[in-house]
């Protein structure tokens, strides 16, 4: 059920999903969004939060509108960036449905997402032809973002934990109570 409070968070982490980037490429420079994945933070969080429904949604439209408003992320890289981030917010998504603890949600959403981002650009290499998304990209993406999926590993579960605690009233918004405090 959508309801105006869903649709106020919702619009929070969408814009959070353009800002949080921009404030990062200003502290550190355009190679501090690659290290430190700002843009999948408030996706995964909502996905958690919002559900799967809303956490696709952000998952689409955060990379989309940052490109439309920032020209960022890149051209090139924004297909492959909207599959992985769709991924990352559906699957945080459906299975904060199933359990409301964290890490056995958003450590498959991190790992299917970064999957989808893989074969996508697997299919863009060896089927569309496109040379500059050869799926070593992939592993070089993983490991030039290890740093953002550590802080992604500390940072999103107390969030959702304080955000669930404070502004859910101890519950996610699929109304199921929050077990882990």
């Amino acid at each position: 059920m959508i309801t105006t409070k869903k649709l106020v968070y919702a619009a929070l982490f969408l814009a959070s999903g353009v800002l949080l980037p921009q404030i990062f490429h200003l502290i550190g420079g355009a190679s501090m969004g690659a290290t430190l994945l700002p843009m999948h933070i408030p996706v995964i969080i909502g996905g958690l939060l919002l559900g799967p429904v809303f956490g696709s949604v952000f998952g689409i439209f955060s990379p989309l509108l940052s490109f439309l408003i920032t020209s960022m992320p890149a051209a090139d890289r924004l297909p492959f960036m909207v599959i992985e981030l769709f991924v990352y917010g559906l699957v945080s998504g459906a299975l904060s449905k199933k359990s409301t603890r964290v890490f056995p949600c958003l450590i498959p959403a991190m790992v299917l997402g970064r999957a989808a981002n893989a074969i996508s650009l697997a299919v863009a290499f060896y089927i569309l032809d496109m040379e500059n998304a050869a799926p070593a990209a992939a592993w070089a993406a993983i490991i030039k973002g290890l740093p953002g999926i550590v802080v992604q590993l500390i940072l999103i579960p107390p969030v959702v934990y304080a955000l669930r605690r404070y502004l859910f009233e101890g519950r996610n918004l699929n109304g199921k109570k929050d077990t882990c405090r």
